[in-house]
């Protein structure tokens, strides 16, 4: 169990890394327009709540947003330089690596406001359906 749960964390720590590549990749001024705009739009496609299918539909909701964000990721990938993708996954493991302190307090204060969110949240749905307060 162990080794499963460090196997695990070993490959989070990396798609993080990989993805904060990624983004230094696309603030490099060596990086073409187009790769931006690729990058761009299959991150915030990725991170948007707005989708071509909904998340409701069963089975498309979700398979829209892996095909999108995979073919362009994929496609970023190909047309990003060797040069420039070292480049940026070298300072982003330099980056993270030296960061562990400074996100751990930065994980627990928003950790303690998505709490604080949730149970201001609860109170009111509460006082509205059991009270018919607000």
């Amino acid at each position: 169990m162990t080794t499963q749960l460090t196997t695990l964390k070993q490959k989070t720590n990396a798609l993080n890394a990989e993805i904060y590549a990624l983004y230094l990749s696309y603030r490099d001024a060596r990086v073409k327009w187009y790769v931006r705009l690729l990058l761009a739009v299959a991150i915030g496609y990725a991170i948007s709540p707005i989708d071509l299918v909904p998340d409701l539909v069963p089975v498309f909701g979700f398979l829209d947003d892996v095909v999108a964000v995979t073919l362009g990721i994929g496609f970023s990938y190909h047309l990003l330089t060797k040069s420039v993708l070292d480049h940026a996954r070298i300072e982003a493991y330099d980056t993270l690596s030296g960061a562990t302190a400074g996100a751990t307090i930065a994980y627990r204060i928003i950790g303690y406001v998505w709490m604080l969110f949730a149970t201001i949240v609860a109170v009111l749905v509460y006082k509205l359906l059991f009270l018919g307060v607000a």
